[in-house]
């Protein structure tokens, strides 16, 4: 009887499985609430990740297929402007053009940068460290200052060089032609092409080198038959994508293509929305052909970059071998100082020279009795010039602040969950490397002159941040998804385990072991917003300049070179010590200071 009772009574106590039951609902619960967290975080940073990549292309999509962009009520669908801006006679000239000048850039770049990287990556030549400080320049000084220094070395008439060519009984050069245009931004781009030429070397095995050359071949032998066809797909994806950022660029089409009557799809568009009244459809429609060029390009670079990885072989037997120069090592040295000289002395030097000049002048004996400090002087006491630069400071650390922070998040969703639609989140935040800077000026210019909100962000220090931000997303994401990847699921899991909610772990675990990506990602973003141009260019007015587009605009006045050219002096060592403090912060963290995807080193 008591053992019956006591059957009887077993249900009603609480049986041996019954406290880990009660233990789990609020670890269930607690699950729910992470899960219900890291939802709400991918729903909000996919909203402002499409907001900021998708929107203004498809307003400027929107803009180059309606009949009048600004007045909707009239409004209706059309081909018109498409189909208008194509048989325009003067547009077969701009195609022509473009082409021509991207083209050849490209190819001058991607030559220049993959020969360098190949004399770096694969033999003893000497001076290697001044292939990449020459390498690391081009990227700290902004392209527009760069423009403007060659353009005072080859100025048909002052133009120092060109001067020293007089005296010493060489040819002149005019920068003012397509050629002078395919010159410096070959410049400009040569620094990139040689860091992606860097990874393909670096990433090649040398296995079948070595057999060619047990096999008796010779060194030009085993260049042109095994390691050219190996690296020739990452050479052709390189000069694809160097013909995208050609296509794309403002400063050199503007500053030296304009006066010499040679203009391209960015300058017919910079002009058109200076016009009056503006034509959208038209700028929306020149724009969505660039547009479809630079994805065309991007796409072909893509194909061969995947073709390139199939041909790439690696294994346990991998290492890297140099080729000895032997009797060229002197050209190889001679190949380093040139490329030195003409990516970083002779810019830096014009640039210097003409910030301590009274009035613009050639380099000479006698100029030395004009040399004076008053451009600098000048700086701090022009008030334009304050605003301004205080403009570009207090925009650089809004947009580092917003950028890091969006990148944090879409990175933590797409490394560190199995939440579904992560894939096209990190797609979107991919967007804006895949559309010219200038497009995305365009659209962002479009959607704000129409969309209905309670204030005017035209003309406002909101719409440049915008811009930033959205221009920077790609850069700040490459540096936080490799952070991520550096932090180990159990860290996440120990916390979980001792009752951290999401929330407690991002603030407790990640943000601390993410402080170098982090640093380097703001870091990345404030020098991204002191150079750039092409993205902001069409959104400021007089009461939003900042110094990038001051010094355009002293520049197009033509009375304040020197000034200006100290004005660029000061900039381009405040990014040099933004580069070197990125450097510290990434030494030792495995980042590079040179955000990188699986395309290869990130345009700007």
């Amino acid at each position: 009887m008591t053992r019956l009772r006591g059957a009887a009574r077993q249900p009603s106590q609480t049986p041996a499985t019954g406290p880990p039951a009660l233990a789990r609902a609020p670890s269930d619960h607690r699950g729910l609430k992470r899960i219900s967290a890291r939802s709400i975080a991918l729903i909000a940073a996919a909203l402002v990740v499409a907001y900021l990549a998708v929107v203004p292309v498809v307003t400027m999509l929107y803009a180059s297929l309606r009949t009048t962009f600004l007045s909707s009520a009239t409004s209706s669908w059309t081909l018109d402007h498409v189909l208008d801006t194509a048989r325009d006679p003067r547009f077969g000239d701009l195609v022509a053009t473009s082409a021509r000048y991207s083209a050849a850039s490209a190819a001058l770049a991607t030559t220049l940068g993959f020969c360098l990287a190949w004399l770096v990556a694969r033999t003893d030549c000497p001076w290697k460290p001044l292939i990449w400080a020459a390498s690391l320049f081009p990227l700290i000084l902004p392209g527009i200052l760069g423009t403007m220094a060659w353009t005072l070395l080859l100025s048909p008439d002052a133009g120092a060089l060109n001067k020293l060519f007089r005296v010493i009984g060489l040819p002149t050069f005019d920068i003012y032609t397509v050629t002078g245009m395919v010159l410096v931004e070959a410049t400009h781009l040569a620094p990139l092409a040689f860091l992606m030429g860097l990874a393909t070397f670096t990433g090649l095995d040398s296995s079948m080198e070595e057999a060619s050359r047990m096999s008796g071949a010779k060194p030009f032998k085993v260049f042109s038959s095994v390691t050219l066809p190996l690296v020739r797909p990452g050479i052709i994806s390189a000069g694809f994508l160097m013909f995208v950022l050609a296509i794309s660029t403002f400063e050199v089409p503007q500053l030296i293509g304009v006066p010499g009557g040679n203009h391209v799809f960015v300058t017919k568009i910079f002009s058109a929305t200076k016009e009056f009244p503006p034509d959208y459809g038209t700028i929306g429609a020149i724009g969505l052909y660039v547009l479809i060029i630079a994805t065309a390009g991007l796409l072909v670079s893509q194909y061969f970059v995947r073709k390139s990885r199939a041909q790439t072989i690696t294994g346990k037997g991998f290492r890297p071998t140099t080729v000895p120069l032997g009797r060229w090592r002197l050209l190889g040295r001679s190949v380093a100082a040139v490329f030195f000289i003409v990516t970083a002395v002779l810019p830096m030097l014009m640039l210097l020279w003409s910030s301590v000049t009274d009035g613009y002048r050639s380099p000479s004996i006698d100029a030395l009795s004009h040399l004076t400090f008053d451009n600098y002087r000048r700086i701090f006491e022009t008030p334009s010039l304050l605003v301004s630069a205080r403009n570009s400071v207090l925009a650089a650390l809004i947009s580092a602040l917003i950028v890091t922070a969006v990148s944090t998040v879409v990175a933590f969703i797409t490394v560190k969950t199995k939440t579904q639609g992560r894939g096209v989140l990190d797609f979107l935040a991919m967007v804006p490397i895949a559309v010219p800077s200038i497009i995305i000026g365009v659209g962002i210019l479009f959607w704000y002159l129409v969309i209905p909100l309670p204030i005017h962000l035209y003309g406002t220090l909101t719409i440049l941040v915008i811009a930033y931000v959205t221009v920077s997303m790609p850069y700040s994401m490459q540096y936080m998804v490799a952070g991520m990847n550096q932090i180990h699921q159990d860290m996440e899991d120990a916390s979980s385990t001792s009752g951290g909610s999401w929330g407690k772990t991002i603030w407790k675990i990640y943000l601390p072991l993410l402080r170098p990506a982090l640093l380097a990602s703001a870091l990345w973003a404030i020098m991204l917003t002191f150079r750039e141009v092409s993205g902001i260019i069409l959104l400021y007015t007089n009461d939003n300049q900042v110094l990038a587009v001051t010094v355009y605009n002293l520049w197009s006045n033509g009375n304040s070179y020197p000034l200006v050219a100290a004005l660029g002096v000061l900039m381009t060592l405040l990014l040099v010590c933004l580069l070197l403090l990125m450097h510290r912060i990434s030494r030792g963290q495995g980042l590079s200071i040179y955000p990188t995807d699986s395309k290869g080193p990130m345009r700007k």
